[in-house]
């Protein structure tokens, strides 16, 4: 990871500062290597919270014992309407759930030229709509957002799939919830009665 690529884990305020701090470091000692001889139990931490559409940059005080806690209670007052399930990760992919404040500590990563700690974390919806299809990539149940096929009569995708640009060649219909989401009559007027059972 070069030193652009750091920066980002950065609020954008704090990028000079740091990136100056860095390179200072790096000409006047440029080999020196920091020991800690006690257990380290709080970091100043920059935690990235991820959403499927946005991200945000937060420090943070972390403690070893109550990281999790910590990390949940941020995200309610971040973002307060929505209850969320914690996950490491990013705004792609989620890598897995935090259950215990260790997980969240032994994600906490250092950053090699500025020195700094960060972690990722992205949030997920606590209940997000399931839509009972299953989806025709990685073959499992579709939870969160659907995407539909708009040309092939019965082809789904979930979120991580669509993401990742499956199935690009046709135009793809974001259905947030089964029966609440409109769906144009033209689409639904061509496919076969299975693919849409709430329009007929």
């Amino acid at each position: 990871m070069d030193l652009s690529e750091e920066l980002e884990f950065l609020p954008p305020e704090k990028r000079k500062e740091y990136q100056e701090k860095a390179l200072l470091e790096a000409k006047w000692f440029p080999n020196v290597q920091i020991c800690h001889f006690k257990p380290i139990v709080e970091h100043f931490v920059f935690v990235t919270f991820y959403t499927h559409l946005d991200k945000k940059i937060v420090p943070m005080h972390l403690h070893k014992e109550n990281a999790k806690k910590e990390i949940e209670e941020k995200a309610a007052e971040l973002l307060p309407t929505i209850k969320w399930k914690i996950f490491s990760g990013t705004q792609h992919q989620a890598d897995f759930e935090f259950q215990e404040s260790f997980q969240v500590w032994n994600s906490i990563k250092k950053s090699e030229i500025c020195k700094f700690y960060y972690l990722l974390v992205r949030l997920e919806r606590l209940h997000p709509d399931s839509h009972e299809v299953k989806c025709d990539e990685c073959l499992r149940m579709i939870v969160g957002h659907r995407y539909k096929c708009t040309e092939c009569a019965d082809y789904d995708l979930c979120q991580t799939c669509e993401s990742k640009s499956l199935h690009s060649e046709h135009a793809m219909l974001r259905i947030v919830r089964d029966g609440i989401t409109h769906i144009p009559r033209y689409i639904t007027a061509n496919a076969p009665r299975y693919v849409f059972p709430n329009f007929y």
